[in-house]
C-alpha cells in the first residue's frame, strides 16, 4: 500500500513542510509521481510518527497485529 502525493502532503499541511520534515525542497516534492513508490512512502511515515503526525489507517502494524499475522 502506497500513498499518492496528496495525501503525504495532507498529513504535513503543505508541501513546504513536508519537504521539511524530508529534509528535500517543496519543488523536489512538486516533481514527484501521484502515486508514490515504497521508498518515498516509507519515507513519508516515518517522519511522520517522528515528528508525532497522524498516519493514514493501514500504514502501521501494531505489535499485536504483528504477532497475529506471524502466527
Amino acid at each position: 500500500m502506497n500513498l499518492t502525493k496528496q495525501q503525504a502532503i495532507a498529513i504535513f499541511g503543505t508541501g513546504a513542510e513536508l519537504g521539511r520534515a524530508l529534509g528535500i525542497t517543496k519543488g523536489a516534492i512538486s516533481q514527484w509521481p501521484e502515486e508514490l513508490d515504497q521508498k518515498q512512502t516509507a519515507m513519508v511515515i516515518g517522519a511522520a510518527v517522528q515528528s508525532g503526525r497522524a498516519v493514514p489507517r493501514g500504514f502501521i502494524r501494531t505489535a499485536h497485529a504483528v504477532q497475529q499475522v506471524a502466527a
